[in-house]
C-alpha cells in the first residue's frame, strides 16, 4: 500500500468535506457524506494495512456500519418526512465559502506542527486534512441555517475528529474507539427528533426562524 494512497484519500476526503457543507440539495449533500465517510473508512483501511495496526480495521468495520449505513440513512428519513430538500441560504452568503474554506486551512495549517508533535503515526497531510474536516464541522454548525445541514455538520466534526484520535492514538481500548464512533447514531437520533419537532411546530428546518425562542 503506497503512502501516497493515504495521501491522495486525504485530499479527497477534503474536497468531500467542503462539498457536504456546500452544497445546498439537502439529499446530494447527504450522499456526498456517505462517500465522505467511506473515504474515512478507506482511510482506516490504508493506514492499517501500512503500518500494521490490527485495531483500525475494527475502527473501519464499525465506521461503515454506524456512519456509511445507519446515519445517512436516519438523515434521509428526516428529509423524506419534511419534505425540505433545499437548504436555506447560511449567514456569510456569498461570502460563506470562502470564509469557511479559508478559515478552516489555516487553523489546519497552525495547529497541524501541535498535533503532529504528540502523534504516533506521523502523517501530516492525513493530520492537515483531519483538522480541516473538524473545522469544517463546526464551522457548519455555527452558519448553517438547516437542521439537516447543522446535523450534517456535526456528523463531519465527528469525522474530523475520529481520523484525529486514530493517527494519533490508534492504540486506544477498542470498546472506547466503539463508543465513539457509535454516539454518532444516538447523536443524529436526538437531533433529527429536535429537527422534526422544530419542523412541525415552525413549517421549516431553517432555525434562524425561530424568533420566539429568542430574548
Amino acid at each position: 500500500m503506497e503512502l501516497g494512497l493515504i495521501t491522495g484519500l486525504s485530499f479527497f476526503l477534503a474536497v468531500m468535506s467542503f462539498a457536504v457543507i456546500e452544497i445546498r440539495n439537502l439529499r446530494r449533500a447527504t450522499h456526498l457524506y456517505t462517500l465522505q465517510t467511506l473515504t474515512l473508512v478507506v482511510i482506516f483501511l490504508a493506514i492499517g494495512w501500512e503500518h500494521s495496526i490490527g485495531t483500525l480495521y475494527i475502527w473501519a468495520g464499525t465506521a461503515f456500519l454506524t456512519k456509511v449505513l445507519i446515519v445517512p440513512f436516519l438523515i434521509l428519513m428526516i428529509i423524506k418526512k419534511t419534505g425540505i430538500k433545499h437548504e436555506e441560504a447560511p449567514f456569510g452568503g456569498l461570502f460563506h465559502p470562502f470564509i469557511s474554506l479559508g478559515v478552516s486551512i489555516a487553523v489546519a495549517i497552525m495547529l497541524e506542527p501541535i498535533f503532529i508533535r504528540f502523534s504516533l503515526l506521523k502523517l501530516q497531510i492525513p493530520i492537515i486534512v483531519s483538522i480541516f474536516v473538524f473545522m469544517m464541522g463546526i464551522l457548519g454548525l455555527v452558519f448553517r441555517k438547516s437542521a439537516v445541514k447543522q446535523i450534517l455538520a456535526y456528523c463531519l466534526f465527528e469525522n474530523g475528529a475520529h481520523l484525529t484520535l486514530a493517527l494519533t492514538a490508534y492504540n486506544a481500548p477498542e470498546t472506547v474507539e466503539m463508543g465513539i464512533l457509535t454516539d454518532a447514531i444516538f447523536s443524529v437520533i436526538i437531533m433529527g427528533a429536535l429537527a422534526m419537532r422544530f419542523f412541525h411546530h415552525f413549517g421549516s428546518l431553517d432555525t434562524s426562524q425561530a424568533n420566539e425562542l429568542k430574548g
